[in-house]
């Protein structure tokens, strides 16, 4: 039976743009870096309640810019009842292949690990490593290294929702997953970025998100950076994609179909990233532009959001 508009509505405001299905639930929520937007009109319209930052994995144990803004994402959060999922990342000043290239000892991930819980005791949603597979990370050729960081989280936070492995849909996911669930203990969340498949380039092998959902046959899997490109720039010169917020409203539509197919799985999305960092930004796939105002994959959110039947179904 449907259930009448108004209470339908109601669902979704409670809910933060999550609606349930008879097939399950996706949530919805929106990473940013530069400053938490949480307070902004344009956030506040989509009633979001999710969101997702990337943090130096020492944060709590080094006083510097990195634990600053945690400290504002983390008093934002709570302010505006938002849940933060916070992925740690390579030291500040990494620059991994090439040197300084250091992961850190199990030793010292869990201080840091039990300071950040200290300092943050609220946050409950965690990824103990950023695209873990990938070769600019510590742990690209040590997927041991990355369980290990889990099975660490899993230990010292009891109730936590911890997305076991964080990856991107690179060649190597099949061989690294294998070898790191090995040491991994009962992994039930797996977080993938899937650029590849929002954003299709010509000659580019797609399907990185259903050949991930077979490798991974069982638990939730959370598309933890997800959404269209509007600008990307090589760092050694040559652009991979030219500015184009045309084809990044594509791309996010293209999301949204993605995760509606597969939604038995996917349980939670997080599109990357909110606001444009500058207007010369090497990567940008900004909801907004710079100066705030909005793009059209802004409003296509908006307009996904609201429009639950055809997203989410009934």
């Amino acid at each position: 039976m449907i259930r009448p508009l108004s209470i339908l509505m109601l669902t979704f405001a409670l809910t933060g743009g999550v609606a349930s299905t008879a097939e399950g639930r996706t949530a919805v929520g929106v990473g940013e870096q530069v400053a938490a937007p949480f307070g902004e009109p344009a956030w506040q319209a989509t009633g979001l309640k999710k969101s997702r930052i990337v943090i130096p994995w020492e944060v709590a144990v080094k006083n510097d810019g990195s634990r600053v803004k945690m400290d504002s994402f983390y008093r934002q959060s709570r302010q505006f009842r938002v849940e933060l999922l916070v992925a740690f990342n390579h030291s500040d000043g990494s620059k991994c292949p090439r040197r300084p290239c250091r992961r850190p000892s199990s030793r010292s991930y869990t201080r840091a690990f039990k300071a950040f819980r200290k300092r943050y005791p609220r946050l409950k949603v965690i990824a103990p490593w950023n695209e873990a597979n990938h070769r600019t990370q510590p742990t690209f050729k040590s997927p041991k290294a990355a369980a290990t960081y889990y099975n660490i989280v899993r230990k010292h936070c009891r109730g936590c929702k911890i997305v076991a492995a964080d990856v991107i849909d690179e060649s190597n996911v099949r061989r690294w997953v294998g070898v790191f669930r090995r040491t991994a203990r009962r992994p039930r969340i797996w977080g993938l970025h899937n650029y590849r498949d929002t954003n299709p380039r010509r000659g580019q092998k797609l399907g990185g998100t259903r050949a991930f959902l077979r490798i991974v046959r069982r638990g939730e899997v959370w598309l933890t950076e997800t959404g269209g490109i509007v600008t990307f720039k090589l760092d050694g010169g040559g652009t991979l994609f030219p500015t184009s917020e045309r084809r990044a409203d594509s791309a996010t539509k293209r999301m949204f179909r993605l995760a509606k197919s597969n939604r038995r799985r996917i349980k939670r999305l997080y599109i990357y990233h909110w606001r444009a960092p500058s207007a010369r930004a090497r990567f940008d796939a900004g909801l907004l532009r710079n100066d705030g105002t909005e793009r059209p994959a802004y409003r296509t959110l908006l307009k996904t959001l609201k429009d639950q039947r055809r997203f989410f179904g009934r």
